[in-house]
C-alpha cells in the first residue's frame, strides 16, 4: 500500500462551489488561462505551509487572499491523506466569517463531502462544524493555534492528547528541517519564483548540520586573538612614533633630577644667609654713606679752587689776547701804509672826493622832486620856445604882426592879437596874404570887444594877447637863456633817467669819503701803536708765563676732581646696588618659589647628588637667591612640562605605565621601555605569529564548511543527474568560490601553517607578520566583508552556478536558472531541483507521497512530460500539471467547469487514463 495525499477538496472557496482533485497520481488539470488552476493549488498553502509569513500568492497580498479563500464561515479547504500509522485522515481549515480568518481541524477517517452539508444541502457553518461531524461519528480535533497544527503535520515537539491520532504528514530526517521544507514546498507550488538565491539558501539549510552555521565576525576574532598583541604593539608603536618626544622629555627628566639635588643643598644655605642679611645690609649702607660724604666734601673744595683759577686764567687770557690783537693790528696797518708818502696825501684825496660828492648831491636834489616825464615835458617846451624864438628872429623885420601894426590901429591890432596864435603873428611874407582894406572893413563892422569873421563871432572879453614883438637884443638874450635851460634840463633828464646809477655814484663817493676818513684815523692809530710796541712785548712775555702756571695747576686739580667723581659714582652705584639687592632680596624672600608642597619632601624624591660649589658670601646672596628662585621656577616648570609630556604620551597611546604609583617611577619605566624598543619588537613579532595561528581557527571552520558543502553538492548533483532532463546531457549545480574571500582565507591559513612549522620565525630574513602587506590586505578584506555581511558564513564564500550541457555542445554556466535554457527545460530543471531538495529532507524509511505543481505544462513535449512525471514519482511526488489542453501522459485528466459564476470540479468528470508503457 502506498501512503500519501489522496484528494484536495474546496467547498465555497477560491471561486469554487465545489472542487475535488485527485492527488494519488499525476494529474492534468485542464482549464483556460486565468480560470482558477493556480488558485486551486495555492489553497494547499493554508494546509501545508501554515505559516502566513511563508505563503506566496503572487501579486495578491495575504489579506486579499484570505478574503478570496474564506469569504464566509462555510468555506472549506480539505485534504484527504493516507498515513502509515493512522490510516486515512482528513486535514482542513474553515473560514470564521467576517474576519476572513480560518480555523484548523483534523480527524481520522475518510473524506465524505456529505459530512459537510446540512439536510437542506447547505454547507455547515464553522460554529456548528464540530458538533455536526460528531453526529456523523467524526471525532474532530480543533487547533487553536496554527503552530499546533503545524507541529501536528510535521511531527513537532508538541505533546499530543491521549486520544489524538498521529496526523504527521511529513516525516523528515531532521525535525529542524521543517521550516526549510515548507519553504521549498512553497516554491514547488510557485516554480516561477524559484531563483538561484532561493536554491542556495535552501541547500544551505538542508546541509546545515554538516556546516558551521555561526556567522564569524572575523574582525572580532582577529581583535580577540590580537588584543594583547595589538595592545602591546600599540604601546610599542606609540613609543616609536613619539621617540623624539621621549628623548626630549628624557633630558628634562635628568634636568629635574639635577635641579632637585641642587635645591636640596642650596635651600638650608639660603635660609641661613637670609637671617644674616639685614645686619649686613645696615652696616654696609652706613659705611658707604660715610665714604660718599667724604668724597662730596673734597669735591666741593676742588670745585671752588677750580673756579678761582679759571677766573684768573680767563682774565690773563683776555689781556694776552688784547696785546696780541694790538700787535696784529700794528702789522696790518704797517702793510697798508708802507707806500704812503704821508698824512697830507690822504687829506688831499679826501678834499677832492668831498667836492665831487657835494656836486652829485646838488644834482640829485634838483631831480629828486620831479619825475622824468616832467623834465621831458619842460625840455620839449623849452625846445619849442627856442624854435619859436629862432623863427621870430628870422622874421623879425617882416612878419604878419609888423604888417598889421603898420596899417591897423592899436585897438584893432589888439583884437586880432587876442585871437591869432603867436606863431601866426610871426609868419613871414611868404606864408600869408593880407587884404588890408577888407580886414579893416570887417574890424570896423564889429564892436570893440567882439571879432566877427565870416560865419563866426568871438567875444574877446576873456582873451589875452598872444604875441609880443621883441627887439633883436631881447630875442638873442632869450635864446641864450633858453639854450642854457635846455642844457640843464638834458642833464637833469639824464640824471633822472639814470637815478639808480647816480645814487650808486653818490654812495661810492660817500664810501670813498668815509674810507679816506678811516684811513686818516687808522694812520693816526698806527703811529700810536708804533710808539707803544716795546712795552707790549714785555707784557706778552709776563702773561704767557702766568698762563702756563695757571694751566698746570688747573690740570692737576681737574685730574683730582675726575678721580673724586669716579669714586663718588662708584660709591653711589654701590649704594644703589646694595638697595636694589636689598629690595630684591626682600621681595624674593616674600615671594619664595620653593613654598610649594613638593619642596617639603624633595629629599624623599629621586634626585642626582649636587656636586657643584659656589662661593658663599653675603654680598653674593642676591645673585644666589635669584639663581635659587630661577631653579625653583624651573623645577616647577619641568614638573608641569613633564606632566604635560605624560599626558601627551598618554594621548599618543603610550599608556603602558600610567598606573604606576609615582610619576618618577612611570618616567623611569617609560625611559627603560624606550631603550628596549628593539627587543620589544622581537617579542611582539613572536606574539603576533602565535596570534595568527589562533585567529585562523575560525577560518578553518569556514573552509571546512565550504569543502563539506561542495561534497554534499556532489552528492546532490549525482541525485539530479540520474534523471533525464529534456535534451540535456549535463545539468548540475556547482558552487563557485567567491575568489577574493576564499583567497584571503587561504592567505591567512597559509601564513598560519608557516607559523606553525616555524618557517617564519627568522626575524632577520622574513618580513614581519605585523607588516606583511598580503596578510594585511587579506585581513582587511575579511574585515570589510564581515562588516558588510554582519559576519562571515559559509554561504558568503561561494555562489551557485547552473551548469548546462546539451548533446554535442560545450557546458555553459549560468548564475540564474531562468537564463540557462528554454522555458520548458527551465521548468523541468526547477522542478527536479526542488523535488531533489525535498527528497533529501524526507525520512528515508517513512516516505509518503506528496504533490508538486507545474504550470504551463504544455511547454514540455510528451517525452519530457512523461520523464518529469516519472522523476517526480521517483522522488515521491504526484505531479499536478496545469494547462489549457489535456496531457495524455498523466494518470488523471481533470477539467474545470464553470457554471452560475462558480468553478466546479466533480469526481464524475475525472478522466482516468490507462498507464502507458515507458519508452
Amino acid at each position: 500500500m502506498q501512503y500519501g495525499f489522496e484528494r484536495l477538496v474546496l467547498l465555497g472557496s477560491a471561486g469554487y462551489q465545489r472542487a475535488e482533485l485527485p492527488l494519488d497520481a499525476a494529474v492534468s488539470l485542464i482549464a483556460p488561462n486565468n480560470t482558477g488552476k493556480t488558485s486551486l493549488i495555492n489553497a494547499l498553502q493554508f494546509l501545508l505551509i501554515i505559516d502566513q509569513r511563508r505563503m506566496d500568492f503572487g501579486a495578491h497580498d495575504l489579506e486579499k487572499s484570505k478574503r478570496f479563500y474564506f469569504p464566509n464561515n462555510s468555506a472549506y479547504i480539505l485534504l484527504e491523506a493516507c498515513l502509515p500509522e493512522t490510516g486515512t485522515v482528513v486535514l482542513g481549515c474553515v473560514g470564521k466569517g467576517v474576519s476572513h480568518d480560518y480555523q484548523y481541524f483534523a480527524y481520522k477517517g475518510a473524506l465524505d463531502l456529505d459530512d459537510y452539508r446540512l439536510d437542506g444541502g447547505a454547507l455547515v457553518a464553522e460554529p456548528q462544524l464540530v458538533n455536526h461531524l460528531a453526529m456523523r461519528q467524526r471525532l474532530v480535533f480543533v487547533y487553536k493555534s496554527p503552530n499546533d497544527f503545524r507541529d501536528a503535520l510535521y511531527g513537532g515537539r508538541r505533546k499530543r492528547a491521549a486520544s489524538e491520532p498521529d496526523f504527521t504528514l511529513f516525516h523528515l530526517e531532521h525535525q529542524s528541517d521543517a521550516a526549510a521544507y515548507r519553504q521549498v514546498l512553497t516554491r514547488t507550488l510557485r516554480l516561477d519564483r524559484l531563483t538561484s538565491a532561493d536554491v542556495k539558501n535552501y541547500l544551505l539549510e538542508i546541509f546545515k548540520r554538516d556546516l558551521s552555521d555561526a556567522a564569524i565576525d572575523f574582525r572580532q576574532e582577529w581583535e580577540k586573538a590580537f588584543s594583547e598583541v595589538n595592545s602591546e604593539r600599540a604601546q610599542y608603536q606609540a613609543a616609536v612614533n613619539q621617540s623624539a618626544r621621549i628623548l626630549s622629555l628624557a633630558k628634562q627628566v635628568q634636568e629635574r633630577l639635577t635641579l632637585r639635588g641642587k635645591l636640596i643643598v642650596w635651600c638650608p644655605q639660603i635660609e641661613e644667609d637670609l637671617k644674616q642679611w639685614h645686619s649686613y645690609y645696615e652696616s654696609t649702607a652706613e659705611e658707604l654713606a660715610a665714604k660718599v660724604l667724604q668724597c662730596e666734601t673734597a669735591q666741593k673744595q676742588s670745585g671752588s679752587r677750580i673756579q678761582e683759577l679759571s677766573v684768573e686764567r680767563l682774565v690773563k687770557q683776555q689781556s694776552h689776547t688784547q696785546l696780541l690783537a694790538l700787535n696784529q693790528q700794528q702789522a696790518e696797518l704797517e702793510r697798508r701804509f708802507t707806500l704812503l708818502s704821508g698824512r697830507e696825501q690822504l687829506e688831499t684825496q679826501l678834499a677832492a672826493v668831498k667836492e665831487n660828492l657835494e656836486a652829485q648831491i646838488t644834482l640829485l636834489g634838483q631831480v629828486k622832486s620831479r619825475s622824468v616825464e616832467d623834465i621831458r615835458r619842460d625840455l620839449r617846451r623849452q625846445q619849442q620856445l627856442s624854435m619859436s624864438l629862432h623863427r621870430q628872429q628870422e622874421t623879425l623885420t617882416d612878419n604878419l604882426y609888423r604888417h598889421m601894426a603898420d596899417h591897423l590901429s592899436e585897438e584893432e591890432l589888439l583884437r586880432l592879437n587876442r585871437v591869432l596864435q603867436a606863431g601866426v603873428m610871426q609868419l613871414g611874407p611868404a606864408d600869408f596874404e593880407l587884404d588890408m582894406p577888407r580886414l579893416k572893413q570887417q574890424l570896423s563892422q564889429t564892436p570893440g570887444e567882439t571879432l566877427m569873421l565870416a560865419g563866426l563871432r568871438i567875444n574877446l572879453h576873456r582873451l589875452h594877447p598872444q604875441f609880443q614883438q621883441l627887439s633883436e637884443a631881447e630875442l638873442k638874450e632869450q635864446i641864450r637863456d633858453t639854450d642854457r635851460h635846455i642844457a640843464s634840463l638834458e642833464v637833469q633828464q639824464q640824471t633822472a633817467e639814470q637815478r639808480h646809477q647816480a645814487e650808486a655814484h653818490k654812495q661810492r663817493l660817500e664810501q670813498e669819503q668815509q674810507q679816506l676818513r678811516q684811513e686818516l684815523a687808522d694812520f693816526d692809530t698806527w703811529q700810536h701803536l708804533l710808539a707803544q710796541s716795546d712795552q707790549r712785548a714785555e707784557q706778552l712775555i709776563a702773561h704767557e708765563q702766568e698762563l702756563d702756571r695757571l694751566q698746570a695747576e688747573l690740570a692737576a686739580i681737574n685730574q683730582q676732581q675726575l678721580s673724586l667723581v669716579d669714586q663718588l659714582n662708584a660709591l653711589r652705584q654701590a649704594q644703589m646696588r646694595l638697595d636694589d639687592e636689598h629690595n630684591g632680596i626682600v621681595t624674593m624672600r616674600n615671594q619664595r618659589e620653593d613654598q610649594g608642597p613638593e619642596f617639603g619632601y624633595l629629599e624623599s624624591l629621586s634626585y642626582h647628588p649636587w656636586l657643584g660649589g659656589a662661593t658663599r658670601t653675603l654680598d653674593t646672596l642676591y645673585t644666589r637667591l635669584q639663581e635659587f628662585q630661577t631653579d625653583s621656577r624651573q623645577l616647577l616648570a619641568l614638573n608641569s612640562a613633564l606632566q604635560r609630556g605624560l599626558q601627551d604620551l598618554h594621548a599618543g597611546g603610550l599608556t603602558k605605565y600610567e598606573h604606576c604609583p609615582t610619576q618618577d617611577e612611570e618616567w623611569s619605566r617609560i625611559l627603560d621601555f624606550h631603550q628596549m624598543l628593539p627587543k620589544e619588537a622581537e617579542a611582539l613579532e613572536k606574539k603576533a605569529r602565535s596570534a595568527v595561528i589562533n585567529v585562523t581557527a575560525s577560518l578553518k571552520q569556514l573552509r571546512q564548511g565550504l569543502n563539506a558543502f561542495k561534497a554534499q553538492m556532489r552528492g546532490f548533483n549525482r541525485l539530479v543527474s540520474q534523471r533525464q532532463l529534456s535534451d540535456l546531457r549535463v545539468f548540475k549545480i556547482e558552487p563557485r568560490d567567491e575568489a577574493h574571500l576564499v583567497e584571503a582565507i587561504e592567505i591567512l591559513l597559509d601564513k598560519s601553517a608557516q607559523v606553525e612549522t616555524g618557517e617564519s620565525f627568522d626575524l632577520f630574513n622574513q618580513q614581519s607578520v605585523l607588516d606583511d602587506v598580503r596578510l594585511d590586505r587579506a585581513k582587511q578584506t575579511l574585515f570589510d566583508e564581515g562588516n558588510a555581511r554582519q559576519g562571515l558564513r559559509v554561504a558568503d564564500l561561494f555562489r551557485l552556478e547552473f551548469v548546462i550541457g546539451k548533446q554535442d555542445q560545450q557546458e555553459e554556466s549560468f548564475t540564474e536558472i531562468d537564463s540557462a535554457a528554454s522555458n520548458g527545460t527551465v521548468l523541468m530543471a526547477k522542478l527536479v531541483t526542488g523535488l531533489a531538495m525535498l527528497h533529501l529532507m524526507h525520512h528515508k524509511n517513512k516516505r509518503i507521497r506528496t504533490i508538486c505543481y507545474l504550470d504551463e505544462a504544455l511547454a514540455l513535449d510528451t517525452r519530457n512530460q512523461k520523464n518529469l512525471i516519472d522523476v517526480a514519482a521517483e522522488f515521491g511526488f504526484a505531479l499536478i500539471c496545469a494547462s489549457p489542453a489535456p496531457l495524455t501522459t498523466a494518470r488523471y485528466c481533470v477539467p474545470i467547469h464553470h457554471h452560475a459564476g462558480k468553478n466546479h470540479i466533480n469526481r464524475q468528470s475525472w478522466l482516468v487514463l490507462a498507464p502507458k508503457e515507458r519508452p
